[in-house]
């Protein structure tokens, strides 16, 4: 008997690690629409490259992808942005929050923003100088990084 139970443990863990799998594809209807939306509206030029959903057991924990510009995309489960990094131009400027791009333009107008990270805690931005500035959501300065 616990052999059998064993057995059948074992297997289900085989099991639930396949169902684990990511999904590279190019099929743009496995994006949420808000991400399809956000997409088209800042990129309408680009065309997806590919689109990865990140799987965890038995659930979608999120969407990468990678547009023909060279831009890489992060994606939430609901389709909200996470991360925007773009290679070799900048970000697009209306991607970035007004509080926060009238700060960079001010402080350092000279340099690209080559990615941004937004989470609960805030906005993260890189430059092209390799600076870091944290913002908080309100779009306060909150510390710089080198």
């Amino acid at each position: 008997m616990k052999r059998l139970v064993s057995l059948v443990s074992i297997m289900l863990l085989v099991v639930s690690v396949a169902c684990a799998r990511d999904r590279v594809t190019q099929d743009v209807s496995l994006l949420p629409a808000e991400a399809r939306d956000m997409i088209k509206t800042y990129f309408p030029k680009a065309m997806i490259s590919y689109l990865k959903v990140d799987k965890s057991l038995f659930r979608t924990e999120g969407y990468d992808v990678r547009l023909s510009d060279g831009t890489e995309l992060e994606f939430n489960t609901k389709g909200q942005w996470q991360e925007v990094e773009s290679h070799p131009q900048a970000v697009p400027a209306n991607l970035i929050p007004v509080s926060i791009k009238k700060y960079i333009d001010r402080y350092y107008g000279d340099y690209k923003v080559k990615k941004i990270k937004h989470n609960r805690r805030g906005y993260e931005l890189k430059l092209s100088n390799g600076l870091e500035v944290e913002f908080d959501n309100m779009g306060n300065f909150l510390r710089l990084d080198d």
